[in-house]
């Protein structure tokens, strides 16, 4: 997740939460049970908590990028990182305000102020060497990665 350095207690918060569930095993189990759920079905949006009196940060979100960030049949945002965030809700208790951006506006919507943290996924690893190359932009901060997935290329099959 990407914060402009100036919300540096935004990462601290994000980053910190993501960090412990790395530690206590909470972000595998998520990774088995929430993302495998959305990518093998369609189960029902996970509402995030909420908590009265408590800070809000906003989060982009696109919706287009299932199964990690996706609009379910009933019209909520849905996918992993939903349920990502709604565990990171609980052991911060913080409220998120989700605001739909457009995938290529998330820089954007970030330094203009509409969200306080963005998902951010821009990074390469080289098969060769296994180093991996984080897409930063200035001024901002990345917080750990909480899941990598390989590539998949897909070509269309000629009928010639």
């Amino acid at each position: 997740m990407m914060t402009l350095d100036s919300n540096k207690d935004v990462y601290d918060i994000l980053n910190n939460a993501i960090k412990e569930m790395k530690a206590d095993g909470t972000l595998d189990k998520l990774i088995e049970n929430d993302l495998k759920a959305y990518i093998e079905s369609d189960p029902e949006a996970k509402d995030l908590p909420k908590f009265d009196g408590a800070r809000t940060i906003k989060i982009g979100v696109t919706g287009d990028v299932p199964p990690m960030d996706f609009v379910a049949s009933n019209g909520k945002a849905a996918g992993f990182n939903i349920a990502l965030l709604a565990e990171i809700a609980n052991r911060a208790q913080i409220n998120f305000e989700l605001v739909q951006i457009d995938t290529g506006a998330r820089p954007m919507a970030l330094s203009s102020g509409k969200v306080d943290a963005v998902f951010w996924t821009r990074s390469t690893t080289c098969d060769t060497c296994g180093e991996t190359i984080h897409e930063i932009i200035d001024g901002t901060l990345v917080t750990e990665s909480y899941h990598s997935g390989g590539t998949a290329y897909v070509t269309l099959k000629s009928d010639k």
